[in-house]
C-alpha cells in the first residue's frame, strides 16, 4: 500500500492510499505491519490476496538476506580476500550496508551482480560507500 497526504489548509489533511505495486518486494517493517494486522484481525481480503500473492512470486523473501546482512556468496569470498575492505565494510552504518546489499542483490544479470560486488569492494577498500548519491 502507498500513501500520499495531502493538506489542502492547516486544518484538515486527505490520505490517499494506493494498492501496493504485486513486483515490489517485501521489508522487514511491512511484514511486521502484516503480523500486527493479522493478530488484530484488521487484513482485509485484497490485502490477504496480495500477501499469498507475494508468498507465492518469491517478493515476500526477496529481502530477507538484505534485512540480515548476508553477503552474496561471491562477495563474502573477495570480502576475505581484502581484508581492508572487509574492515571497511563491517564500519559502515547497518543502513549503508543493507542499500548496498538490496543495489546488488536486486541486480538483474549476474554479470550486474558481479559488476556491483567489485564496485562495493574496491570502494570499501577505500573507506568509501558504493551506490551512494554524490554530489
Amino acid at each position: 500500500m502507498n500513501l500520499l497526504l495531502v493538506h489542502p489548509s492547516k486544518y484538515h489533511y486527505f490520505q490517499y492510499f494506493s494498492k501496493r505495486n504485486p513486483k515490489s518486494n517485501w521489508s522487514r517493517v511491512n511484514k511486521e505491519k502484516i503480523e500486527r494486522l493479522l493478530e488484530a484481525n484488521k487484513m482485509m481480503p485484497v490485502g490477504l490476496e496480495m500477501v499469498a500473492h507475494a508468498k507465492a512470486s518469491g517478493t515476500w523473501t526477496a529481502l530477507d538476506d538484505v534485512e540480515n546482512l548476508i553477503l552474496p556468496a561471491a562477495m563474502q569470498a573477495q570480502m576475505e580476500a581484502a581484508p581492508e575492505a572487509f574492515k571497511h565494510w563491517e564500519a559502515f552504518p547497518r543502513s549503508v550496508k543493507r542499500g548496498i546489499l538490496e543495489w546488488i542483490y536486486s541486480a538483474k544479470t549476474e554479470p550486474t551482480r558481479l559488476k556491483r560486488i567489485r564496485e562495493t569492494i574496491e570502494k570499501a577498500a577505500r573507506n568509501e560507500r558504493a551506490n551512494q548519491y554524490r554530489r
